[in-house]
């Protein structure tokens, strides 16, 4: 597959404080209690019902704690942090200037690395590049190196990267859904638990207690989880928050993102368990009509 890369806005909020990387392990699914300094982790902070936040990136680095969040969930991600700091040695501060994140998409993110920067990058290690920007990779679902960087920075970053092709919003979509890629406002909200978009790997059933840990423990110790992401493919257009209906006509879910590319549509969305077979027929109903969607398992 050739090098492809994909550049979308990053939120930090920098934490500081004796307590941070305590209080965050206190506060999300993946276990932050052994994370060493140049470190990094995916978990996902969740409510007390154990519904999604929003699924970040938490940064180790020699200049301190980071916490990357999708796009524009800074002032969220802290606003539901802060209503549980108490007596924590720990504070949280948006950043005041704007980034970037360069998802290079690779099959050898450490060899892409090497290439281009001509250093080496292990995995869950982050790498400073300057003082302001830095590297890190990840395989969540797809293999990728990426470079957060100050948004005044990203002209020098595309010129490093002049002969990889870089793909718009449209490719990026069709790209990330096709990968079964949870991201945003629609996948990641508080009518979401993290089980029920395929965010296991970065949960921790050891660890103990985290906020919202009460109702994932129990989803996952009875098997039960109320609804699954799915991917659908369609003959026509279809929208985010069509409702899915089953084969008896039945409500029994929602697409939640879509791509079209070449003609072609992919959407994900959600079905109830209880409603969920890959050989039974579905559709959806908007103003095209009624849509036929076809249901596909993400690997």
């Amino acid at each position: 597959m050739p090098l492809r890369y994909f550049i979308k806005n990053a939120g930090l909020i920098n934490a500081a404080g004796t307590e941070a990387i305590d209080f965050l392990n206190r506060m999300s699914t993946n276990d932050l209690r052994k994370f060493g300094a140049d470190e990094f982790k995916k978990t996902v902070l969740t409510t007390d019902k154990g519904r999604i936040v929003d699924l970040v990136n938490v940064l180790n680095t020699k200049e301190g704690v980071i916490i990357l969040t999708s796009g524009d969930f800074q002032d969220k991600v802290i606003s539901h942090l802060e209503k549980y700091i108490i007596m924590d040695d720990v504070s949280l501060k948006k950043s005041d200037r704007n980034y970037v994140m360069i998802s290079i998409f690779t099959e050898d993110p450490v060899k892409t690395g090497k290439d281009l920067f001509e250093t080496e990058i292990n995995k869950g290690r982050v790498c400073l590049i300057s003082n302001e920007d830095f590297l890190f990779t990840d395989e969540f679902r797809v293999m990728t190196l990426n470079i957060v960087c100050r948004s005044e920075n990203l002209l020098k970053y595309k010129s490093i990267l002049k002969d990889i092709k870089e793909i718009d919003s449209a490719e990026y979509d069709y790209f990330r859904i096709e990968s079964g890629i949870p991201e945003g406002k629609n996948e990641l909200n508080e009518n979401i638990n993290p089980v029920e978009c395929g965010l296991e790997r970065y949960i921790s059933f050891k660890k103990g207690c985290y906020i919202g840990q009460e109702v994932i423990a129990r989803l996952d110790s009875q098997s039960k989880i109320p609804k699954q992401m799915v991917k659908l493919t369609s003959e026509g257009q279809v929208f985010c928050e069509d409702k899915i209906y089953d084969d008896q006509n039945s409500e029994c879910g929602f697409i939640s993102s879509v791509a079209e590319l070449n003609n072609k549509f992919l959407s994900l969305g959600f079905i109830r368990s209880t409603n969920l077979d890959f050989e039974r027929q579905y559709f959806t109903e908007n103003k095209n009509g009624k849509i036929k969607l076809n249901i596909l398992k993400i690997n």
